[in-house]
């Protein structure tokens, strides 16, 4: 399985998102870390892991996934692309989903299972 590259760019996207999903293609998986996870698994079925950064940072990610060619747009109602790359597609929600903290803890205490 391949691992986002430039994860201090995933870390500064996630770190205060208000609404954006933002996807990064893994081999032949979108993926969605932290905050886009969150607002990606409210509006679409994904798979959930928990991915360990080790190198310097130590950090646990929640992580959701699923196949290139499960995308359709739009996302949903609601979504808007924002900006398109190669590897990198920003979604714009038109509002903010509350929660993140207490998602995060119930979904790293099931996986951990």
């Amino acid at each position: 399985m391949e691992r986002i590259s430039n994860i201090e760019n995933v870390l500064l996207n996630e770190v205060d998102n208000p609404n954006n999903v933002y996807l990064y293609l893994e081999g032949d998986v979108w993926c969605a870390y932290e905050r886009s996870a969150y607002y990606l698994a409210a509006i679409k079925s994904v798979n959930l892991e928990k991915e360990v950064i080790g190198d310097g940072y130590d950090v646990v990610l929640l992580k959701a996934r699923f196949k290139v060619d499960e995308m359709s747009l739009p996302l949903s109602p609601g979504v808007s692309l924002k900006s398109v790359a190669d590897d990198k597609l920003q979604f714009s929600m038109n509002r903010g989903v509350e929660g993140f903290p207490e998602w995060k803890r119930r979904q790293l205490e099931s996986l951990s299972a």
